[in-house]
Formats: C-alpha cells, structure tokens, sequence
C-alpha cells in the first residue's frame, strides 16, 4: 500500500513497531469508546492479527498516521462496500492530536484516494450522537448525516444515538475544483 502525503501528516503501511501504541488507542475509551464490540483489554497481538486477517484483502485499506517528525499519532482504515461504490472509513487518533489538524489531512488524503483514484461513487463514516468534534469535522469536510440509529450504543452506562454521516463523489468532487472540471 503506497503513502499518501499531506502538509502536516504522512499515511504510511503500518509496521510490527506500531501495534502496541495501536493497542493503546483501542483501550482508550475516549479514543473507541463507541466500540463495544471490542475487548477492554485489546493486546498488541490481536490489533496485529486482526489488522492481517482484516486488511490484506483487495477493497480495504489501512494506514498509520505519522507526523511529519515521524510521531505516530493514529490510524485510518477504509473497506469498501460494496466493492467499487462505496466505503466506510474509520479513524482514530491519540488525544494529544486532537485539534492539530492531523485527523481532518488524514481524511482529506482517504477521501482524495477514494474519489479521486478508486473512483468510488459514497464514502461513509459511522459516529456517536455525543462526538461533537468528529461531527464538526465530517462536516467541515462536506459528509452529512445520512441515518440517525437512535439509542444503539451504551458508553459508560449512558446511550447514546449512531450517526452514519456520508459524502458523494459529486459532492466531494465541488469542493476540489482540481478534480471537477474531468
């Protein structure tokens, strides 16, 4: 899988050093609280394995967000589904990242990728209700809410509502003039 550069981060191929920082993201439940599915204590060993198992097929994808000192600061993934339409895309980055931009340039580089070379028609990303900053992110970028799945997900002992926000291609394509006039 290549890098995908921006100003402010590089998206790199994940490497054997970087599971153990992954698995602290997945344990934190400010950075993956929504995910109940996963186990509270996720080992270094079970992101490696699910990152081979899950991401080593044609139409999916996954990278680790590098700063452009080399600081790993987190991860994004994509599969898309079905293949060739869409993808769901997935990011996490350490709370010491938040706010520095480096969340927002590693989902511009995914959704250029997607758009602008897998040719995809939707990209999609799942939220809680309560996250106002990946909202307010998603929305920035031009996603908007598509499906509201009320009192689907328990964090802490409160529920709380998924958001499935999305973007089309035609969408994507009118806010990057570079791509619009093909």
């Amino acid at each position: 899988m290549d890098n995908l550069s921006g100003s402010l981060v590089n998206l790199r191929p994940l490497r054997d050093e970087d599971f153990e920082f992954l698995a602290g993201l997945r344990n934190d439940m400010r950075t993956q609280g929504w995910n109940q599915r996963l186990p509270p204590c996720y080992t270094p060993k079970m992101v490696k394995e699910r990152v081979e198992k899950d991401y080593d097929k044609p139409n999916r994808g996954v990278w680790g967000i590098e700063t452009k000192d080399g600081k790993l600061v987190g991860y994004i993934n994509y599969e898309e589904t079905p293949p060739r339409l869409g993808a769901t895309i997935g990011v996490i980055t350490c709370v010491e990242s938040w706010g520095k931009g480096h969340a927002r340039e590693a989902m511009e580089l995914i959704l250029r990728f997607l758009f602008e070379e897998r040719g995809l028609q939707v990209a999609s990303l799942w939220t809680l209700s309560d996250r106002v900053r990946m909202i307010g992110l998603a929305q920035k970028l031009g996603f908007k809410a598509s499906a509201r799945l009320r009192e689907s997900a328990i964090v802490g002992g409160k529920v709380y509502d998924t958001l499935v926000m999305d973007m089309i291609r035609e969408e994507y394509l009118s806010k990057h003039s570079k791509m619009a006039g093909t």
